[in-house]
């Protein structure tokens, strides 16, 4: 008995590393490709449409189980990209990524400051969502997951006082290396950086935003800023 005991304790620490390290499967130049598609009605009816690639790519593993991802914004439709963002993460569960551990996968989870609930199982993806309401409108986030915890369709809407559909955007998962390392890293050759405005909010958020998109503000509201106030770490 004291034989086992003594094996157990020596393996201890090993076990504990083994788990550290497989605690995060995220590597450098790891990538995810989503094409996003973003549909906004307009007061007098007419549907404003916006295409664009949301591409997340690690930069950096840190030593400190924590991750650097940079995240540009590509619009399709007029070849410019928004001034990339730079993110520290935790590596385990990265929350600026359309992710969740494999653990938690099934259970309800907290996702920055939001909570996502697990609400079905279907075709071998584990469906979230989360349900918030700022200043009389709804905000609907769905969130479909396959087993490696990798989100392959993301959806958000908006829904007006009147329970009018405002906005919405389908984000499906285009390419990613994490599963097969030779797959390259998109170019957007010919994509200039947009001029963009500042937009303040009262709570004191700031956020960049190409010149072309700032009359949307004045109709519907962004939904970038809306995911940010929800599902970002501050």
């Amino acid at each position: 008995m004291r034989l086992f005991s003594l094996l157990l304790l020596l393996l201890s620490p090993l076990a504990i590393l083994v788990i550290h390290a497989s605690a995060s499967s995220f590597t450098p130049n790891t990538f995810f490709a989503y094409n996003q598609t973003v549909k906004m009605v307009l007061p007098n009816g007419t549907i404003a449409t916006i295409n664009e690639v949301i591409l997340q790519r690690i930069i950096e593993v840190f030593p400190n189980d924590s991750i650097a991802i940079n995240e540009t914004i590509y619009d399709v439709n007029q070849h410019y990209y928004l001034p990339p963002s730079i993110l520290i993460n935790n590596a385990t569960f990265p929350q600026d990524l359309y992710y969740i551990p494999p653990s938690l996968l099934g259970k309800n989870v907290t996702r920055g400051d939001g909570e996502l609930y697990f609400i079905n199982y279907s075709n071998g993806l584990y469906e979230y969502e989360s349900k918030t309401t700022i200043q009389g409108v709804v905000i609907e986030f769905f969130m479909w997951v396959n087993s490696s915890g990798i989100a392959i369709k993301v959806q958000t809407l908006q829904i007006g006082a009147n329970l009018q559909l405002v906005s919405n955007a389908t984000a499906i998962l285009w390419k990613t290396n994490y599963f097969n390392p030779s797959v390259p890293l998109p170019i957007f050759s010919g994509y200039t950086e947009a001029n963009v405005v500042t937009v303040h909010l009262n709570n004191g958020y700031y956020y960049y935003l190409p010149e072309k998109m700032f009359k949307y503000i004045l109709v519907v509201g962004i939904l970038a800023i809306i995911l940010i106030l929800l599902f970002r770490k501050q």
